[in-house]
């Protein structure tokens, strides 16, 4: 852990002052060689935040910044490449390795860089007495949510995970795994805590800094993880009703920035998504370098809108070759579209799971066919409960695809990954559902065990 002690200072004295701008117009703080100095005043202490933003935004297809919405679609049934590739191969056929430095550099290392700015912050803000109680206040929800964020996506993609909650790293360095029960418990702890500090209105322009429905958003999509049924319909249920939100009729504009459905948006200064860049040919005549599968395809219905306005196709030899189009903008400037990790559809599709599970048949379809009609489509048809659950599973295949590891994600907490990719996937192992575990990571620390199947 001695290199993120580094990497917190550095970020400190350049990245965060520097690029935070764009969250929020603040006068040059003096330069951070202490801990403590990072919450001297108001200021530095929301300099410190602002910066573990910027600091997610920093590299494309890390965590944060588009790593989850790629990466995640190829080792699912979403998206693969269409030429061979050193970097996309291992993901697309679930052949990773323990060496796999992507694995390394866009989730893990990043993470928990991440995680020890956060408890630098949160220690450094609960005995300070500088700054001022609204602004501890705001802070210290932010961060606490932001940890939850990031240790929610750590344990769907590794599954158990060193839980760091401190920044003593001679204790961190040696650090065992934790279970996923004891870190959704610390996640859920961290939400809980964000959603009684945050205000409900946001403290900048945009949505860029989360306010107490993100918190309760990204907790209803926790309770759903751990079949807390009820949980997840009470909270999103809060959010779907909170007046501050609305599902947008016109599908290309979901991803503008501070659009109307969005609840928590990313900033990357001076630049468009990381998706788009990514998914989007250079022109017409190029073939896309990650195509959409069969599978996606062959999932819409006829006339269903996000497949004419998320999906778009380049013609080369007379073959159509389909590729995400959720974020339309590939070029950095101008600056149109603001990452999106929460937004209002998905918490209708997390109720209408919630209410299937609990047996509200006639409410499940109710969220359903909200979604459905958005995209076009007629009412569902389905009558029993397992209909009702089949049917919100393929709507959630054709709302969030291509979008934060959700595809990833579900197929692993429904149970059926390996009945749904074993078929399409030649070197499919049921011990590919997790990432390996960094062996740098493992190098350093003697009691970090890999995950089974490497």
């Amino acid at each position: 852990m001695q290199q993120y002690k580094k990497i917190f200072a550095v970020m400190m004295t350049v990245l965060l002052l520097s690029s935070c701008k764009k969250y929020l117009q603040l006068s040059p703080s003096p330069v951070l060689v202490e801990k403590e100095k990072i919450v001297s005043d108001d200021q530095t202490a929301t300099a410190a935040m602002l910066g573990v933003y910027v600091q997610m935004m920093n590299a494309s297809l890390n965590m944060a910044n588009g790593g989850l919405s790629v990466y995640p679609a190829l080792s699912a049934d979403e998206i693969y490449n269409t030429a061979p590739s050193t970097t996309w191969d291992p993901f697309t056929s679930n052949t990773l390795t323990g060496n796999n430095t992507t694995v390394n550099t866009a989730y893990w290392r990043p993470a928990y860089s991440c995680l020890y700015q956060l408890n630098a912050l949160i220690e450094e803000l609960e005995k300070s007495t500088a700054v001022t109680a609204a602004v501890k206040e705001q802070i210290l929800g932010e961060a606490h949510f932001t940890r939850a964020w990031i240790y929610f996506s750590l344990i769907n993609l590794f599954g158990e995970a060193p839980l760091v909650l401190s920044t003593d790293y001679t204790l961190n360095a040696v650090l065992p795994k934790a279970s996923v029960t004891e870190i959704y418990n610390q996640v859920i702890a961290d939400l809980l805590l964000a959603k009684s500090k945050l205000k409900e209105n946001y403290t900048t322009a945009g949505k860029v800094r989360p306010n107490k429905w993100a918190a309760v958003a990204l907790l209803a999509r926790v309770y759903l993880y751990k079949q807390n049924w009820q949980l997840a319909e009470t909270e999103a249920t809060a959010v779907i009703n909170a007046g501050m939100y609305q599902l947008l009729t016109d599908l290309n504009t979901v991803f503008l920035s501070n659009n109307n459905e969005a609840i928590w948006q990313l900033l990357k200064d001076n630049n468009n998504t990381a998706e788009a860049a990514t998914f989007i040919p250079a022109s017409a005549t190029v073939k896309p370098t990650l195509a959409v599968t069969d599978q996606l395809l062959n999932a819409f219905e006829t006339g269903d809108k996000r497949k004419l306005n998320w999906l778009k196709a380049n013609s080369i030899s007379s073959q159509l070759f389909y590729y995400p189009n959720k974020y339309k903008a590939r070029t950095a400037t101008p600056q149109t579209e603001t990452k999106q990790l929460l937004r209002l559809a998905e918490q209708y599709l997390i109720r209408a799971e919630a209410r299937a599970q609990l047996n509200k048949t006639d409410s499940a379809k109710a969220d359903l066919n909200i979604i459905r009609n958005r995209a076009g489509l007629l009412p569902v048809i389905a009558t029993t409960q397992s209909e009702i659950i089949t049917a919100v599973e393929k709507e959630r295949q054709t709302e969030l695809f291509a979008e934060d590891g959700h595809r990833w994600f579900d197929l692993k907490r429904w149970n059926k990954a390996t009945t749904v990719l074993s078929p399409v996937k030649t070197a499919w192992l049921p011990t590919a559902v997790l990432y390996p575990v960094p062996l740098t990571e493992i190098e350093r620390n003697p009691f970090l065990l890999q995950n089974p199947g490497y």
